[in-house]
Parts: C-alpha cells; structure tokens; sequence
C-alpha cells in the first residue's frame, strides 16, 4: 500500500522507525495474552456478529483472526491489517494499548480532566524516542498520563472503558474486513502501491454501516482517528488518514443520527454525542491542512515529559 500522509506525518524528526514494541514488555503481554483474546472475542461476538447480514456473518466467521504479540518489521500500537488470504492480524499490543488508551479516557472523563494530555502523550511517542525515558522504554499509557491502578473500581470509568474499547475494536475490525469485502485478495495485492483513499472511505463506510446497527455511539472513533495521526503505520499495515475521509466520517454519522440514535435510552443525549463526534472529526481534517499547528505541535512533543502529563482540568 502507498503510504499517504499529510505533511504533519513527514516532517517528525522521529519517523516511524521508532520501536513502539517497547510499551509492553513480552512477559507482561504474554500473560495478559489469554484475558485480551477473551476480550476480543467477546466483541465480535457481541458487538459484530448480531449485526451483520447472514452472508456477512458467514464470511466474516471464516477469517483466520491472528493475535500475536506484535507485528514486525515496525510494531505499531494500532495496527490492524490483512496480509491476505483470509488472515487478519490484530496484535495483543494493539489490545492492550486500546484498553489502555480507553481506560485513560474514560478516567479522565469521570474526573472532569481535560483529555488533551492524551494528544500530548501521542504527540510525545511520535516525537521522542525511548531512550529518553527510564528503560530504554515508551511509558505505557496508564503510567505517562497518571492514572491510578484502582481507575476501573469506578463504575463509570468501567463502563466507559468498555464502551470505547468495544467501539476502537469494532471499527477496527469491521473496516479491515469491509476492504475483503470490496476486493479479492489477488486485487488488494494489485492495489497495494496504488492510492487508497476511495478504499479506505468504502472500509469505513461499511464499518459504521454495522456499527449504526448496534445504536451505540462509536465513542472510540475519535481516539483511533488520532492515533492514526500521530503514530502512523508503516506499509503494508497503514490506512493513510486524508482530508476527504475524515470529512466522509463525519457526513456518514450526520446523515444517519437517527439511526445510531434508535434504541438508546436518551435518544436526544446519544444525538448531541454523534454531533460532537462528526464536529471533533471535521476539526481534526481541519488540522491536516494546517501547517503552521502541525509544526507547532512537534515541536511541543519534543518537549513534553511524563510531569507535563498529570491531569489537568479544562481551564489550565
């Protein structure tokens, strides 16, 4: 696949080649490994599964969903991909940085904090390299943005937690697997150094198209949006984020407010919500065409340190 990046994502003076494999060490992803695939398949049995069609199902039952622990040459914490042949690779470290990211979120949120430490933390993984922190290592998102070991003892935070987790995952998957359903694999292997934005708008259309179903609020969309900002994948795992598919999004979830608004309880509450997803999706394509921030936000991220992310309310 040919990489297609806004300026933002070429002028770091740290490229991918940064080795974001350092957030977990092996033996603690080897012994969250069993607890993550239980999660995963829970998902797609709750969340997926139920709301696609029967031939969907029965396509989407016969990919050979791969969970290692990360995916060389250049592990990046939100990979998700399709090397062909009906595999799907979705690595543990992606799992377990989603559930994190998740969890920081939804503290954050429960606590009234500013989640722009979050884009900070992004900011500074694209933008230092391990060796300027303890280890020789990235600090995992629960410990740079400082959230306690006892967060999910908050029904709240939990219940957020599982919800934008669900919602990372799901979009995740059902935008991988919309793509087998638009091409073969002789066709992606064809298009993988072709351009792919009209792709990639059909992987995430068909992926909200599910996900509208549920009538849930994708709520884990803007975080994997800006994850994919700042810590872009290397080919042929990337899915290259541009203006016109930000914008796609957003017209997709306010053309169909309603229907991702049936079946919740507070239908008027879950419609403000989709708004304010498709408005933060629209600022963040907005940022794609903005040079002068983009060059101001590396050079902030090569600034920022563990201390700079303690939380911090809206106002400071």
């Amino acid at each position: 696949m040919r990489a297609i990046f806004n300026v933002l994502l070429l002028t770091s003076t740290v490229l991918s080649a940064a080795d974001w494999s350092s957030l977990y060490d092996t033996a603690s992803l080897e012994k969250q490994g069993p607890r993550l695939r239980h999660d995963v398949d829970l998902v797609i049995a709750q969340e997926i599964q139920p709301f696609l069609t029967v031939e969907q199902a029965h396509a989407f039952s016969q990919i050979q969903l791969e969970l290692p622990l990360t995916a060389p040459p250049e592990p990046n914490p939100f990979d998700c991909y399709s090397p062909g042949e009906g595999r799907l690779i979705l690595p543990l470290l992606t799992v377990a940085f989603v559930e994190d990211m998740a969890e920081a979120y939804s503290w954050l949120w429960a606590n009234r904090y500013s989640s722009r430490t979050v884009d900070e933390y992004l900011g500074m993984l694209r933008n230092r390299s391990p060796g300027d922190f303890p280890g020789n290592r990235y600090p995992s998102p629960l410990v740079a943005l400082h959230i306690p070991a006892d967060a999910r003892r908050d029904p709240a935070v939990a219940k957020m937690t599982e919800r934008v987790r669900g919602t990372t995952l799901s979009f995740m998957l059902l935008h991988q697997f919309g793509h087998s359903r638009y091409r073969t694999a002789a066709e992606e292997s064809a298009l993988r150094h072709e351009g792919m934005d009209g792709d990639e708008e059909r992987a995430d259309a068909f992926a909200l198209e599910v996900m509208k179903k549920n009538s849930e609020t994708p709520a884990g969309l803007l975080m994997l949006i800006h994850g994919m900002m700042y810590l872009p994948a290397v080919a042929p795992k990337n899915h290259p984020l541009s203006n016109g598919r930000l914008r796609e999004m957003a017209n997709f979830l306010d053309t169909n407010i309603r229907e991702f608004s049936d079946g919740r309880p507070n239908r008027q509450l879950t419609s403000t919500a989709i708004r304010s997803l498709a408005s933060h999706i629209r600022q963040s394509a907005a940022f794609l065409s903005d040079t002068a921030g983009q060059e101001l936000w590396a050079e902030q991220s090569r600034k920022t340190t563990i201390a700079d992310l303690a939380p911090r309310h809206f106002a400071e």
